[in-house]
């Protein structure tokens, strides 16, 4: 191919144009890779990537994204997460050996890892604050959650159901631990995330009033943070000790 044919097909990937179904991320792509890693020609590299790579990473990285529920960002776009998981993966593509597996398989999994490490350092972003905002941030990601965090929360909710008169044995305190563990148990089904109707739903569960859910709620998150430290420590939350 000239010159000058790389150069007009470089502005926009090439999509699959048969009417058949075809695999976003085929053979033809893995030889694209490897004749992109055997180009010493920037300019040829940039045409193989554009007409022929590129629309496979991007597919590729929005199904990993969206199977695997990777949208705890921290408050970043979406699509600025899959760029940058786009440019990670363009870093390595001179690391894929044919002979080793799989271009489809060694990309997957290489987007897959970076997204965990990702999703992961925001979780713990989250630790070390936990306020009626987190606990609405947490219920709205729900659907989001890593493995580890959904295990966390698991095991948090465990703790307490075999602690809570230990730790509260006042009743009024108790009710209202009781309502903010009881958000955390039932996030699966809760629709309703906003401050104020958080607020709302605690003190119908508790009858506190919101200055006893706001003390309450400064005493738990410190809880929070000594129990979440234990989980990085151990892996698991011991339920034979007190916080």
């Amino acid at each position: 191919m000239s010159y000058m044919n790389l150069l007009q097909n470089m502005s926009t990937p090439r999509k699959p144009k048969s009417k058949k179904k075809k695999m976003y991320f085929g053979p033809e792509v893995e030889e694209a890779i490897i004749r992109y890693n055997e180009c010493d020609d920037q300019f040829i590299r940039n045409a193989i990537y554009n007409n022929e790579i590129r629309y496979a990473f991007e597919k590729l990285t929005e199904n990993i994204i969206h199977t695997f529920k990777f949208y705890y960002t921290d408050g970043q776009d979406i699509k600025n997460v899959q760029h940058d998981v786009i440019s990670f993966l363009i870093e390595k593509l001179p690391k894929f050996t044919a002979s080793k597996g799989k271009a489809f398989s060694y990309f997957s999994i290489v987007a897959k890892n970076y997204l965990i490490l990702q999703n992961n350092k925001n979780f713990k972003k989250l630790v070390g604050v936990l306020s009626i905002d987190t606990v609405t941030d947490t219920l709205e990601s729900n659907n989001n959650l890593s493995t580890s965090r959904e295990n966390f929360l698991n095991l948090y909710v465990d703790y307490w159901d075999h602690h809570l008169d230990i730790h509260f044995p006042k009743k009024q305190e108790r009710q209202v631990a009781a309502a903010l563990i009881e958000l955390f148990r039932k996030r699966d089904n809760l629709e309703i995330f906003n401050k104020k109707a958080l607020y709302i739903y605690i003190r119908e569960m508790s009858n506190a009033s919101t200055q006893q859910i706001t003390k309450m709620v400064k005493v738990m998150k410190e809880k929070y943070k000594k129990i979440y430290s234990a989980y990085l420590e151990h892996d698991i939350i011991p339920i034979d000790r007190e916080y």
